[in-house]
Parts: C-alpha cells; structure tokens; sequence
C-alpha cells in the first residue's frame, strides 16, 4: 500500500522537508498519538506539528477532525485518543513519511507535554514594581511548596525570560539553590 503524496495541503507556514499531503499529515497526527502512550490534547498536536514547520495549522486541525470522524481517534474533554482502527491505519503508511520528520513531531509533543507539566506542577508569578518586575518561583512537591525565590527583573522581556528557563527545568534550580545552601 502506497500514500497518496500529492500536494493538496495549505503550505503556509511549512518548512522545507514538511508535509504538503493531506493524508501524510493525517497519518503523522495518528503516529504521534500512538507514540505518546497516553492521551494528548489537541492543542499540543497542532503546536507540535507547528512548532518546526511540519504542516500548515488548518491542515492540522482539519485532520484532526477527520481523523476523529472516522474512528481513527476519539476524543473526550479536548484529549485525543488512538483507536484499534487508528493502530492499524499507522501500520505501513507511517513508514512511507520521513523519519526525520516522525522523529521531530513526537520529540516536539513530549517536549510540549513536560512543559504543560511542569507549569502546571510550578507557578511563576511576575508582579510590575515601580522599577521594574519582581518574579517569584514556586517549585511543588504534591501540594507542598519546597521553595518560593524571588527575583528581580529589570524589564517584561528579561522576566519572561526569567520564566521560560525556570519552567525548562525547575529540578535544576531547585538542586542548585539547595547545594548552594548546604554547603
């Protein structure tokens, strides 16, 4: 069985090497929910699919809704599921789709999945001062705060940059400001 590779996909936003095929991308939002073993929400599929130009943002969302219109996948409170039919379906004609490419849609979901995690799990508070921004980290534990840090930024950007690097791996500055203060 061969994949229909015809370029009948929007290409806006689509980086070289991306997919322009309907059902090519179909297929790939099958392989990566597969893959993630666990349910997904729509909106990490359309973002990691995005996020490296793979395919073009209506096209996600278009295939998605096919997919689960015909029984590849379901869907319950904004989370994706792979179905038995939706198994099968990936069998042979994910292998027809660049390995490069599955390697990088699945890479990008469970990247944006550990992110959901961790801003959910930590809080990062950013509170304008007169002179600036005050943003306060929060690393938790199964409800039990482990440390609250507050620093100071001197503008939004560098706060929310601040933010970004903290919730990339709050463990790290956890262990490091800990070491730091048994030593």
């Amino acid at each position: 069985m061969s994949m229909h590779n015809e370029f009948d996909a929007f290409s806006q936003g689509v980086e070289p090497g991306g997919l322009r095929s309907k059902t090519q991308i179909k297929v790939l939002v099958n392989y990566v929910v597969a893959n993630i073993k666990e349910p997904v929400s729509v909106s990490i599929i359309i973002e990691a699919l995005q996020l490296h130009g793979l395919a073009n943002y209506f096209e996600v969302t278009q295939a998605v809704d096919d997919l689960i219109e015909n029984g590849n996948l379901s869907a319950t409170d904004g989370l994706l599921y792979i179905t038995p039919k939706g198994v099968l379906s990936i069998g042979e004609l994910s292998e027809e789709l660049p390995s490069s490419v599955k390697e990088t849609a699945l890479s990008d979901a469970m990247k944006l999945i550990l992110l959901e995690k961790r801003e959910s799990e930590n809080t990062v508070d950013i509170k304008k001062t007169e002179d600036g921004y005050y943003v306060t980290f929060r690393i938790m534990h199964k409800n039990i705060s482990l440390m609250e840090l507050t620093v100071y930024a001197a503008d939004f950007e560098q706060a929310e940059q601040l933010k970004s690097n903290f919730l990339k791996d709050p463990a790290h500055v956890y262990s490091t400001v800990a070491a730091s203060l048994f030593i």
